[in-house]
């Protein structure tokens, strides 16, 4: 006997940046000086969480 599991399968969010701006407004302007991976791992922390990104998320 085999089991499934079927899992509901969300859409894939192509555009963090458009995302994160319609939720919570404008990108900080220090995002800009982040190497592409990590401006989005930011923005993906953000909108799991459910806050906008604060300075004290800057990583340096």
């Amino acid at each position: 006997m085999v089991l499934t599991l079927e899992l509901p399968i969300r859409a894939a969010t192509t555009n963090l940046f458009t995302t994160y701006q319609q939720r919570f407004g404008a990108l900080p302007s220090w995002l800009d000086e982040l190497h592409a991976n990590d401006a989005r791992a930011l923005l993906r922390l953000a909108l799991r969480r459910g806050a906008p990104l604060a300075s004290a998320d800057q990583p340096y």
